[in-house]
Formats: C-alpha cells, sequence, structure tokens
C-alpha cells in the first residue's frame, strides 16, 4: 500500500509527539521517585525514635554484643513527636549528614540531591536540637573551628592520641571528663564502680577499628545544657581566680582579666557576707547549705562579665565549652561511643550498671542512689534568677557551639527571633551545615560565632 507524504508526516509527528510524551512522564517518574525517597527516609527514621531512645549498650547486648558501625544514639534522646506534615531544615540536614550510611543508591544517583549537598551558596541552617541524632551522632560531623575556640581546647586533648581519661582495663571502659558536666560523679563512679584508674589513652578513631590498640573499648561523657552549665562555671572560675585565693590561681588582684568581680570583696568572708548576709542566719555554718540570699550583687557582676566576654578567650579552664574539649586541636571530635546528658544522669549510670555490672547489681536497680554523690553539693551562690532574659540569651549566644554540636535544644528563654544579625534583622539563633571540601565532608557549626557585644 502506498502512503502519502502528509500521510508520513502525519505518521512523524505522532511518533515524534510520543517521544516528548515519554520523555515528560519519564522525568515526572524521576522526580517523583526523588520525592519518595526523602520522604520515606524521613517517616522511617522518626518511626524508628525508639531506638534513638535506647542505650548503646542495650542494642549492644541485642545483637550478641557485636560491635555495630556508626555512633550510637544515648538513652535521654529527646522522644519526637509525630511527622509534620512539612519536612523541617533538620530533618534535612539530618538526611544529608547520614545519607550515605543509609542509602547509597541516593547518595550516588540522584543529581538534584547532590547539587543541593554541594551547592556553594548559603548553607543550610537548622533549629539546634532538631537533628534526628544522638548527641554522640551530632559531635561526630562537628567542626570546632581553631581560629574561633583555639582557647577552649584545653584538657590536653592534643591531637587525640594521649587524652586523660578515666578508664577501667577490666569492663572496658573510658570515660572523658567535661568540667561542670558531672564530672566529678563520673569519675568517682568509674573508681569505686568500674574499678577505673587516671590515665591516658588514645580516642583517635582508628585505633577503635578491628585490630587497633582501643578494639572493643566503650568511651562515654557527660554533657549539660549550656546555659544552666554556665552559670556553675563562671561561679568555678569566680571562687578559683578570687584575689584571697593564693594556691594555684595564676591572677592577683591587679593582673586578672575582669577585677571588678572582687570590688569590696576582698575575703571568702566577705564574699559569704554577700550570698548569707549576717542578718539572714545566727552562725556562718548555716551558709554552707543555706539558699542564697544575695540581692543582686553578684548577679549584676556576672551580667556585666558577660557583655565584657567575647567568648573566645576563658579566663579559666572551667569556662571553656564543652564541644572543644570533645575535640582534638585542629577542631574536629574524638572518638566518643555515647554520650549521656546530665539531666537524665541516674538512668544512664543504671544503664551502663546493666550491661557491665548485670542487671542485678546495685547501681542498676531501680532504686539505686548515689548518682550525685561527689562534687558541688551545695546552693549556688549566684541568684540566678535575679540574671535578666537579655543575659540569659547572650550566654546562648556564647555557648550557641555547645547547642548545635550536641544537638542540645535552646531553653525556652533563648527561642525565638531576639538575636539581631549583622544587617540588625532580627532572627532566632541557629546552627548550619557546612562543607568543608566535597561529599562526606559536612560539619555542624554555630549560625553566629561568639563576639564581645556591641
Amino acid at each position: 500500500m502506498m502512503v502519502t507524504k502528509p500521510a508520513r508526516q502525519g505518521m512523524a509527528g505522532k511518533k515524534k509527539g510520543g517521544r516528548s510524551g515519554t520523555n515528560i512522564a519519564l522525568f515526572a517518574l524521576i522526580v517523583l521517585a526523588f520525592v519518595y525517597t526523602v520522604t520515606l527516609f524521613i517517616e522511617v527514621t522518626l518511626a524508628t525514635g525508639k531506638s534513638y531512645r535506647e542505650t548503646h549498650f542495650e542494642r549492644k547486648r541485642k545483637l550478641g554484643g557485636r560491635q555495630t558501625s556508626g555512633m550510637l544514639p544515648e538513652t535521654n534522646a529527646p522522644s519526637r513527636a509525630p511527622t509534620p506534615p512539612r519536612i523541617s531544615n533538620g530533618h534535612l540536614a539530618t538526611w544529608i549528614l547520614t545519607s550515605h550510611l543509609n542509602d547509597k543508591d541516593m547518595n550516588t544517583q540522584h543529581s538534584a540531591y547532590e547539587r543541593m549537598r554541594e551547592s556553594p551558596a548559603t548553607p543550610l541552617t537548622f533549629v539546634p536540637g532538631s537533628l534526628q541524632l544522638s548527641h554522640a551522632q551530632a559531635l561526630k560531623y562537628c567542626y570546632a573551628d581553631p581560629a574561633v575556640y583555639g582557647k577552649h581546647f584545653q584538657g590536653r586533648r592534643g591531637d587525640g592520641s594521649n587524652v586523660p581519661v578515666s578508664y577501667s582495663q577490666k569492663y572496658k571502659l573510658a570515660y572523658v571528663m567535661l568540667p561542670k558536666s558531672g564530672s566529678s560523679t563520673a569519675r568517682y563512679m568509674l573508681k569505686n564502680q568500674f574499678e577505673a584508674g587516671e590515665t591516658s589513652k588514645s580516642l583517635q578513631r582508628i585505633d577503635f577499628q578491628a585490630g587497633g590498640k582501643m578494639e572493643g573499648v566503650e568511651v562515654i561523657s557527660f554533657v549539660r545544657d549550656p546555659l544552666s552549665r554556665f552559670f556553675s562555671q563562671y561561679e568555678e572560675a569566680f571562687i578559683r581566680t578570687a584575689p584571697w585565693v593564693i594556691n594555684d590561681n595564676p591572677y592577683s588582684a591587679q593582673t586578672h582579666p575582669y577585677p571588678y568581680l572582687f570590688d569590696n570583696i576582698h575575703s571568702y568572708q566577705e564574699y559569704e557576707d554577700v550570698f548569707c548576709p549576717p542578718e539572714t542566719r545566727e552562725s556562718r555554718r548555716e551558709c554552707i547549705d543555706k539558699p542564697s540570699a544575695e540581692n543582686g550583687t553578684l548577679a549584676e557582676r556576672l551580667e556585666r562579665f558577660v557583655r565584657d566576654y567575647d567568648g573566645r578567650d576563658p579566663f579559666d579552664v572551667h569556662l571553656t565549652l564543652q564541644a572543644p574539649m570533645l575535640s582534638t586541636h585542629n577542631g574536629y571530635p574524638l572518638h566518643i561511643t555515647q554520650i549521656y546528658n546530665t539531666t537524665d544522669a541516674e538512668e544512664g549510670w543504671k544503664s551502663i550498671a546493666r550491661e557491665l555490672l548485670g542487671a542485678n547489681s546495685s547501681l542498676a536497680q531501680s532504686g539505686s542512689k548515689g548518682v550525685v554523690i561527689e562534687g558541688r553539693s551545695y546552693p549556688r551562690r549566684l541568684n540566678s534568677k535575679l540574671v535578666s532574659v537579655e543575659t540569659q540569651r547572650r550566654i546562648c549566644e556564647l555557648t550557641l557551639l555547645d547547642y548545635c554540636c550536641l544537638n542540645l535544644p535552646l531553653p525556652e528563654v533563648c527561642q525565638g527571633t531576639h538575636y539581631k544579625d549583622k544587617d540588625g534583622v532580627e532572627r532566632e539563633l541557629f546552627c548550619k551545615l557546612e562543607a568543608k571540601a566535597g561529599r562526606g565532608s559536612e560539619r555542624i557549626q554555630p549560625g553566629v560565632f561568639p563576639e564581645k557585644a556591641a
């Protein structure tokens, strides 16, 4: 049968149109597949929220004692609300950080994902505490820039090859101390419950691999809400560097970087008279356990210090941030297996005891006491209730690195659009995810670095 020229053109047009329609349909399927994969990943992450509340030790026991890859979460990871109808930046940041562990096909095949991940434009920002990661998992992706936080790298961390720890050879358990984060209690527990001694060990990741000298060792630490911790840090630094302290005090009344902290306070007795006035006591013995009765004198000095402090040069080791103390001197994290929060320290110690000492051990029992048995057991001398909202928010800004790198939520007082950026625009405090050098190099950093108040 002979086909005319117009008929042939019509058939060609149909073929061309068919190919075009097929291309559009194929493109649509690819887009839908990408969206579905992202949504599925997030839903699975949230659906398994219960696993985030299991301890590293409990999960290890369920796996028959085998080592598991990756950083496992701690008991106090916050419970997650039902999945919202939209994807938050915290979910997206979690996906970017962990996609190479959860979906290798997505990591290598979706060009749209790669463009988003490696875009040199604005870094991805997210709310502190919004990552679907434990404290230890978040720390794994932290970068504490030495150019900013260099003076916070204290405690002889160095390159991570010789870090001071409390170590139990019997139980293969190491504890990394952070001042003002339950450290006195932790060291006491390691010594008296787990037969640990003070030594130095390598916390470089390579030494925990198969055949490494730290293979099978669990490394733990405890962290604390940075705002609450700052009040304790300040008081500890205050008393240790006071002019009446002679031993181990690097300062005198003339050389202290903030001498106004001690105006008209020349001895411990005069300091005691501020938080425990003579008219409120019958004897000085009462002052040890008596709640502070200071009239704002100490709170006002803290507020002045917070205004003057740039957050970069702590005048005492007790003022250092937590993330740098869990890092090497070049800003990258040490190998930490499990990080507990001091707000749930009791359950943390019970979990450790159940795994290492047995479920019937006294420490593992539900009625076990002795969780805060060392360190400060007396009331705070500074009345933190007298500290202004503005000062508390400033403290959150100074300690934002810890909130971001340890995935800690901001306290209510620090939430909201109270921070002004360089352009004078009010916005909330935030964290950011930046790629340092290509794929797999994403690092968590604070959205703003500490600076002296304007």
